[in-house]
C-alpha cells in the first residue's frame, strides 16, 4: 500500500467486503489476508479516499491510495476528547499544521490570520515577538475602568490538552511583556482546532467565554526513523513611507502659508507679514546648520534579516515506542534598529504502549527561550508631532551620535519557559479508558531598560529592571466510555481538574545616573532607587462531563457541564457552573437523501454557557501596601517615625466577597455540506453570544474612602453569521489542481448593560481627550466626537450669536479657513473637550470592523505548487490621529517657532485654505492658533479602515521521486514566500488601516507592518 507519491502507509485497514474482521498493514505498507479467487477487498485510511479491488487470480496486488479531498473523517479536538468532523455537533475551525509549516512569523497566532471563519487576528504592529490581538466572533470585552482601555478577550489556549495561564499571553507591557505562545514552534504544530460556539467549549467553564484554541503538537509514528531538516533565509523592508516634504522646498511652503494665512490670524490684511518676529531657522536658509534636506523617518529604519533552522527526528514501531525530537531556531531582526526578536525551542514527545497495549505513557517535554530586543530610537521614528524639520543639518559626527545614543537605549525581553506533561492511559477494556495528565509549566522573564542621559533629556541616565516567575500545575483525571449496541452509539467523560498557580515578581529602578556606562542598579546613588516586590497565588478545583449519543449516526446529541471552584471569589460565589446542549441531524445519512448530490448535508444547533475570571487574585480581602516605590521610579514610600508602615490601598483595595462570575450565554445554529464527493463543501453559522455580569470598576463615593470597586455590571452582546467555502473545481484527472477556500464572517455587537442605571460613560483612547463613549445599545468603544460640517470659506460663513453679536467660538473666535463644527446644544459655542459627557460631541463611528476574513487558494502543476492568500476587514472606522498630529505642529504655544521647528505634510498635493473665498478640503493650517477645529477628536479625522491585503505569496518546488530514490532522499522541497506583499485599502491618509491600536486609533508612532521575501528548503530522509 502506497499513497500517491509511491510512500509506504501504514495503519491501512483491509478487509473482505461483506465480511468481519480483516488486517492492517504494516510500516512498509504489507498486509496478508486469507482470500479466495474474485474476492473483493476493501481499503480505508483516514484521509484517504475508500478503494476496492477485486484480486480476481491474483496472490499479491499493489494498491495506491489517493487522499481525499473529503473532510468527513478529519478528526477534531473537541476537549478531553476527539471526534471526527462528520459527527461533530459544534462550531468549530480547523488548520492543519502543514499551512502554517515554513511561513516566516514570529508567532504562530500571526498566521491564522484569514485563515479560519470567524477568527479575527488584528497585527495592530509589525515589531518581532509582539501579541497580536486575536478575537473569536468579535470584541466582548470593555475597559475594566473609566479611563482605561484594553483588549481584555484573548481566547484560551490549550496546548496538547494542557490550558495555558492568560498571564502568559497577556502579559501587561509595563511589566516584561513576554509573549511565551510566541515561544511555540510552528513547525511542532499538528493542527489547531477553535472552539467556537458553547457546545465546544463550555467544557472548559470559566474560561472559554471567549472561544477556546486547541493546539496539538506533532507526536512520533510508528515507522522508520524519520529525519527532517528545514531552514530559509530571508530579508524584511519597511512599508513606503509617508510622503513628505523636504530642504528648501519645506521652508518655501512654510513661508508662503506665513505670508497668506498670518496677518489673516492677526487680525490684518493679507501681503504683509514682519519677518523680523519670525523663527530664525526660517530666516536664516545661509546658515548650513539650517539648511539640510534630513528625511527624519529613514533614520532609524533598516533592512532587516530573518533567519530559520528546524530539526526534527521521528519514529517508533509496533509495540515499541514511538518518539519525536525537534530543535529550532527563528531569528528576525526588525526593520527599526535595535529591534528583533529571537526564539530557541526543543520538544520531545514520547508514546509508549505496556502492560499487553493496555496502558499507555506519554511523556511530553518543551524548553523555549525568547530574547526580544524593543529599542530605543523607535519613540520618534513615525510619530508627526515630534519629526524635526528637515533642513536641520546633521553633520556625520551628529549623525552618529545620535544614533549611537539611541542604539544604546536598550530594552531587551528575555523569556525562558520548561514545561513537563506526563500523559497516562489505561485501558480496562474496549469500552471503558482512564487518562491522567499531570503538567507543570515553569518559566521566568526578565526585561532591562536602560536609557542614556541624552534621551532622558539630560536628567540623568535611567535603568529599570523587571523580573518574574510563574509556576503553573495542573493535575488532570477522567474516565471515557464507549458503547454502541446495534444502531445506538453512546460515548462520555467522568473528570476533574485541580490547578494551582503561583506568581512572583521584583522590579527595581533608578534614575539622576552620572554615566550612560553604567547599566546596573548598584551604580546610582541611594536616594534615587525605589525597588518593589510581588507575590500572589491562585488555585482552583474543578469537576466536568460530557455525555454524547447518536442513533444510526443519523441523530445527535450532546451535552456537558462543567463545575469551577477559585479561589478568587468569596465562599458565596466560589462555584460557577456551565452547562452546554447541542444536536445534530445528519440528513445526508437518511434514505431520501441517497441519491442525492450530498455525501454530507448536517444541520446542528447548540445552547450553552462559558465564563470568565477576574484578574484579582484576592477580592475578597481588603488590600494594603507597604511602600510605594515602583517599576516606573516612583520613590516614594509610607513610613513612620522610620518604620516602613502598611497602609490601607485606597484605590481599588476594598473588600469585595460579592462579585461573582462573568458569564457568557450563547446559542449557534448550523450547517455543513459537501457534494461531488467532498470536491465541494461548506458550513454556514449563525449565533448570538451574550456575556452578562462583565467584571467593570465604578467609582465609589469619596465618603468610603476608597476610588473604585469592580462589579458584576457589564452587558454586552455579539451577534452575527460565517461562512466557509471549499472547492476543488478541477476534475482529479486534470493536470492542474485548484484547491480554494474562501472564509468570511459578520459580526456586530452592542452593549446591554452599564454600571449606575445605564449612563453613558466617557472613556480616553491613546490620548488625554475623551474620544470614545460606552452606551447602552452602541457598540464597543463608539467614538465620541465633533462633527465636523466643512470649512469656513469667508467671515460671512461664520454664525453670529444673536443675543450677543459674538462670533461662533470655540477656544477662540472662528476665522476663515476654520473648520465648521456642529453646534449640537445651539449656543454658538463649541464647548470645550472634558472628562464626561460633552453637550456637543456625538457618538459617530464604530471600530469594530463587521466583516472579516480571507481566500486561501493553491495551485498544482506537476511538482509546482503555488499559494495565494488574501485577508480582509470591511466596514469599520480608524480615527486617525496622525493626519490631525501633521497639523498640530503650527497650533504650538510658541507660536512660529514650534512650526518652524518641526515637520510638515506635502501641502502642495492638497487642496488647502489660503485665502477668504477658497472651496477648500483642508482646513488653514493652525500657525500657533489653537481652536478646537484642529483636535484629533472630531469626524475630520475619521477615515474608513476597510483593506484588503495580499497576506501571502508563495511557490514550491519537490523535486521529482526519480531523483529521490537515486540520492537516498524521502522529499525535498524549494521555496519562495512573499509576505505582506501589498495592502490595497480605502483610506488614502491612512498608511497602513490593519495598524491601528486597540481603540480603533492610528497615531502615526506604532511599528509599521513589513514586508517579507523569504527562500527555504526542506529536506526529508
Amino acid at each position: 500500500m502506497t499513497d500517491e507519491s509511491g510512500s509506504p502507509l501504514a495503519g491501512v485497514t483491509v478487509s473482505l467486503k461483506g465480511a468481519p474482521g480483516g488486517t492492517q498493514t504494516d510500516d512498509e505498507g504489507m498486509f496478508v489476508i486469507d482470500a479466495g479467487r474474485n474476492t473483493t477487498l476493501e481499503f480505508s485510511l483516514m484521509g484517504f479516499d475508500k478503494q476496492s479491488v477485486n484480486i480476481e487470480n491474483r496472490s499479491s496486488i499493489e494498491i495506491k491510495l489517493h487522499e481525499s479531498q473529503s473532510s468527513l473523517d478529519e478528526v477534531v479536538i473537541i476537549g478531553y476528547q476527539q471526534v471526527t468532523r462528520k459527527k461533530t455537533t459544534a462550531a468549530i475551525s480547523s488548520i492543519s499544521g502543514k499551512e502554517l509549516a515554513n511561513l516566516p512569523a514570529a508567532s504562530f497566532d500571526q498566521l491564522l490570520q484569514g485563515r479560519l471563519a470567524g477568527v479575527n487576528v488584528q497585527n495592530f504592529t509589525g515589531e518581532p515577538g509582539a501579541t497580536p490581538v486575536v478575537q473569536v466572533r468579535g470584541n466582548t470585552s470593555l475597559s475594566r475602568e473609566y479611563d482605561e482601555f484594553s483588549v481584555g478577550n484573548a481566547p484560551l489556549y490549550v496546548v496538547d490538552g494542557v490550558p495555558q495561564p492568560p498571564q502568559q499571553y497577556t502579559s501587561p507591557q509595563t511589566g516584561t511583556g513576554t509573549n511565551f505562545i510566541a515561544g511555540i514552534n510552528p513547525q511542532d504544530i499538528e493542527s489547531i482546532d477553535v472552539l467556537k460556539d458553547a457546545s465546544a467549549a463550555a467544557i472548559y467553564g470559566s474560561r472559554a467565554a471567549n472561544g477556546v484554541i486547541m493546539i496539538t503538537t506533532k507526536k512520533g509514528r510508528s515507522t522508520e526513523p524519520q529525519v527532517m531538516v528545514s531552514a530559509y533565509t530571508g530579508l524584511t523592508s519597511r512599508p513606503e513611507l509617508r510622503d513628505v516634504v523636504v530642504g528648501a522646498e519645506e521652508r518655501r511652503q512654510k513661508m508662503r502659508l506665513l505670508e497668506d494665512l498670518k496677518p489673516l490670524r492677526d487680525g490684518g490684511e493679507s501681503g504683509g507679514i514682519d519677518y523680523r518676529r519670525l523663527s530664525y531657522l526660517l530666516t536664516d536658509s545661509l546658515n548650513p546648520a539650517f539648511n539640510g534636506q534630513t528625511d527624519w523617518q529613514d533614520l532609524f529604519y533598516r533592512t532587516g534579516r530573518i533567519n530559520s533552522a528546524d530539526l526534527s527526528l521521528s519514529g517508533g514501531g509496533t509495540g515499541g515506542t514511538n518518539y519525536r525530537f525537534s530543535a529550532g531556531l527563528y531569528d528576525e531582526d526588525g526593520i527599526v534598529k535595535a529591534t528583533g526578536f529571537k526564539r530557541y525551542s526543543m520538544r520531545l514527545n514520547l508514546m509508549s504502549r505496556a502492560l499487553k497495549e493496555k496502558l499507555m505513557i506519554n511523556p511530553i517535554v518543551a524548553y523555549t527561550r525568547t530574547d526580544r530586543s524593543r529599542g530605543g530610537g523607535e519613540g520618534i521614528r513615525t510619530d508627526a508631532r515630534w519629526t524635526p524639520a528637515s533642513y536641520f543639518n546633521l553633520s556625520d559626527t551628529r549623525r552618529d551620535y545620535l544614533l549611537g545614543m539611541y542604539n544604546e537605549d536598550l530594552d531587551v525581553n528575555i523569556g525562558n519557559q520548561l514545561t513537563f506533561n506526563l500523559n497516562l492511559g489505561y485501558e480496562f477494556s474496549k469500552a471503558l479508558q482512564f487518562t491522567s495528565q499531570t503538567s507543570y509549566i515553569y518559566s521566568n522573564s526578565r526585561r532591562d531598560v536602560s536609557q542614556p542621559n541624552a534621551v532622558t533629556n539630560f536628567t540623568g541616565n535611567e535603568q529599570n529592571v523587571f523580573s518574574d516567575n510563574q509556576v503553573n500545575f495542573l493535575s488532570s483525571n477522567y474516565f471515557s466510555y464507549t458503547k454502541s449496541l446495534q444502531k445506538h452509539n453512546l460515548s462520555g467523560i467522568l473528570g476533574s481538574d485541580l490547578e494551582y498557580n503561583q506568581y512572583r515578581s521584583v522590579d527595581a529602578g533608578a534614575t539622576n545616573g552620572s554615566s550612560d556606562q553604567i547599566q546596573v542598579i548598584q551604580g546610582f546613588q541611594q536616594r534615587y532607587l525605589s525597588a518593589s516586590s510581588d507575590y500572589q497565588a491562585y488555585s482552583m478545583a474543578s469537576f466536568y462531563s460530557r455525555l454524547a449519543y447518536d442513533y444510526d449516526s443519523r441523530y445527535l446529541l450532546s451535552a456537558s457541564i462543567r463545575g469551577d471552584g477559585s479561589s478568587r471569589f468569596g465562599k458565596n460565589n466560589k462555584w460557577g457552573y456551565f452547562p452546554s446542549v447541542s444536536v445534530a441531524w445528519l440528513a445526508s445519512e437518511e434514505s431520501f437523501m441517497e441519491n442525492s448530490a450530498f455525501s454530507l448535508l448536517k444541520l446542528r444547533a447548540s445552547l450553552g454557557t462559558s465564563g470568565g475570571l477576574p484578574g484579582n487574585n484576592y477580592l475578597q480581602y481588603n488590600l494594603y501596601r507597604v511602600n510605594a516605590g515602583n517599576y516606573w521610579g516612583n520613590n516614594g514610600a509610607t513610613s513612620y517615625n522610620g518604620i516602613t508602615a502598611i497602609t490601607p490601598n485606597l484605590v481599588d483595595g476594598v473588600a469585595q466577597p460579592n462579585i461573582s462570575w462573568e458569564r457568557s450565554v450563547q446559542w449557534n445554529i448550523g450547517v455543513d455540506g459537501e457534494v461531488a464527493n467532498g470536491r465541494f463543501s461548506f458550513a454556514f453559522d449563525v449565533f448570538n453570544k451574550e456575556n452578562k455580569q462583565s467584571l467593570f470598576d465604578v467609582v465609589l463615593p469619596i465618603t468610603t474612602g476608597y476610588d473604585r470597586a469592580l462589579t458584576n455590571s457589564i452587558g454586552v452582546r455579539n451577534y452575527g453569521a460565517e461562512a466557509i467555502l471549499m472547492a476543488n473545481p478541477l476534475p482529479r484527472t486534470s493536470p492542474v489542481q485548484w484547491f480554494s477556500r474562501l472564509n468570511i464572517s459578520y459580526v456586530r455587537n452592542k452593549i446591554m448593560n452599564l454600571p449606575n442605571s445605564g449612563r453613558d460613560l466617557v472613556v480616553t483612547g491613546s490620548r488625554f481627550d475623551k474620544t470614545h463613549i460606552l452606551s447602552v445599545g452602541s457598540p464597543i468603544n463608539t467614538f465620541y466626537l465633533y462633527e465636523t460640517l466643512g470649512i469656513y470659506s469667508t467671515v460671512d460663513d461664520i454664525p453670529i450669536n444673536p443675543l450677543t453679536g459674538d462670533r461662533f467660538s470655540g477656544g477662540g473666535a472662528y476665522q476663515p479657513g476654520d473648520m465648521f463644527l456642529r453646534d449640537v446644544d445651539g449656543d454658538f459655542i463649541i464647548d470645550p473637550f472634558n472628562d464626561g459627557i460633552n453637550p456637543d460631541k456625538l457618538p459617530i463611528g464604530d471600530p469594530n470592523p463587521k466583516w472579516t476574513g480571507g481566500w486561501t487558494n493553491n495551485f498544482t502543476w506537476k511538482n509546482f505548487t503555488l499559494g495565494l492568500l488574501f485577508n480582509f476587514a470591511f466596514d469599520r472606522d480608524v480615527l486617525n490621529l496622525y493626519a490631525s498630529d501633521l497639523y498640530e505642529n503650527g497650533a504650538g504655544t510658541n507660536g512660529t517657532g514650534t512650526y518652524a521647528q518641526y515637520a510638515i505634510p506635502d501641502l502642495s498635493k492638497v487642496n488647502i485654505w489660503r485665502k477668504p473665498g477658497d472651496q477648500a478640503e483642508v482646513p488653514a493650517y493652525p500657525l500657533g492658533s489653537f481652536r478646537y477645529y484642529s483636535v484629533a477628536g472630531q469626524t475630520y479625522f475619521l477615515d474608513r479602515g476597510d483593506y484588503l491585503r495580499i497576506k501571502s505569496v508563495s511557490l514550491a518546488y519537490n523535486l521529482p521521486s526519480s531523483f529521490l530514490s537515486r540520492v537516498g532522499m524521502d522529499n525535498v522541497r524549494v521555496y519562495g514566500i512573499a509576505d505582506n506583499l501589498a495592502m490595497f485599502q480605502r483610506s488614502s491618509r491612512l498608511p497602513d488601516a490593519e495598524a491601528v491600536n486597540y481603540w480603533g486609533e492610528y497615531s502615526g508612532d506604532g511599528y509599521p507592518i513589513p514586508t517579507r521575501f523569504t527562500f527555504g528548503i526542506e529536506l526529508q530522509f
